[in-house]
């Protein structure tokens, strides 16, 4: 069976080769490579056109930067494989990555593979485990482990995980009108296509968290000027509100509804919170606290979630925000 690896690249000149010579010495070999590269400034078109021509099994799309959501879009228009692979430029894969999870694939008979996988930064390096403990998993089963911790980088992500082409190349596709929170919204779509899903404990992807140019840096940006803070919370606000309607779409909204309201409750204290420490106005703080508060999915989230949850959970949002907030401070004195 052929893998398909689709890799978006933008200002990646830094990690590129490590990233893709890692997928060609894969001890699974057939595979197709295929590099988006969205119109980004530095060398990184010269670099894959360098890998187009030493390997057969690369193909190369060069297109103008509109963003990872469409310049992936465009990667599965050339998916020839039977299962697909998104792997992100500043990251690298395990030698046996591939071979892995096509194996389990087929033993278990399953329609998505998950994997564990090393986060890498300047101060530490740890395996991050899934939330699950390894085995078969039906698809209502994941769905509601979901909803216990939908911020977790295991359901967010794409990167440590096999899907069937099958279930993607006709229908499914990354929504673009969204920079961030994309993957956690296609993975939601996959999975309501999906029957049973296998979770292996093995890491075999290595997330690499200190590239400057990635979306997570770039993002605190945002918080700087109140007008692009704005734009930011209306990202966060969709993110919510198609997650929240999938679960409704899935019929299972009502049985869920505190757990899937505390994602929007969490963005809602934790901004607000943080929203103290901005450099705005006074003037500034309130437009964006009447912003917050006056959002009809905020509002709806107080009317759902049942009150002593509400409490107990913004209660402790809270004491969290604030303890990442002080050691923020402490890290820049």
């Amino acid at each position: 069976m052929k893998v398909s690896i689709v890799i978006p690249i933008y200002k990646a000149e830094k990690y590129i080769k490590q990233c893709v010579d890692s997928v060609l010495a894969q001890t699974y070999k057939d595979i197709e490579v295929i590099l988006v590269e969205d119109g980004s400034p530095d060398t990184c078109g010269e670099i894959c056109e360098e890998y187009g021509k030493k390997d057969n099994r690369v193909k190369v799309i060069h297109k103008e930067n509109e963003g990872v959501s469409k310049a992936r879009n465009t990667g599965l228009s050339f998916v020839t494989g039977e299962y697909i692979q998104f792997v992100d430029s500043d990251d690298y894969l395990e030698s046996n990555m591939v071979e892995m999870l096509v194996e389990t694939m087929e033993q278990q008979q399953v329609d998505l593979v998950i994997c564990g996988f090393y986060e890498e930064n300047r101060i530490f390096n740890r395996i991050s485990t899934l939330e699950e403990d390894k085995g078969k998993y039906n698809k209502k089963e994941i769905l509601e482990h979901i909803t216990r911790n939908p911020y977790s980088l295991h359901y967010g992500v794409l990167w440590n995980k096999l899907y069937k082409s099958t279930y993607i190349k006709e229908q499914l596709r990354f929504p673009e009108d969204m920079d961030f929170g994309e993957d956690f919204i296609f993975n939601l779509t996959y999975l309501a296509k999906a029957k049973e899903i296998y979770v292996m404990e093995q890491p075999l992807y290595h997330y690499i968290r200190y590239n400057g140019d990635s979306l997570m840096y770039r993002q605190t940006k945002e918080k700087e000027e109140k007008e692009k803070y704005l734009r930011y919370l209306e990202k966060r606000l969709l993110i919510f509100k198609r997650y929240r309607d999938f679960y409704m779409n899935q019929g299972l909204y009502v049985e869920n509804k505190n757990k899937i309201n505390a994602y929007l409750l969490k963005v809602y204290v934790s901004e607000k919170t943080e929203l103290y420490t901005l450099p705005f106005s006074k003037k500034e703080k309130k437009e964006c606290q009447r912003f917050l508060s006056n959002n009809q999915d905020v509002i709806q989230m107080k009317t759902d979630m049942d009150k002593g949850y509400y409490y107990k959970m913004s209660l402790r949002y809270f004491l969290a925000k604030c303890k990442v907030l002080l050691r923020n401070k402490l890290v820049k004195n």
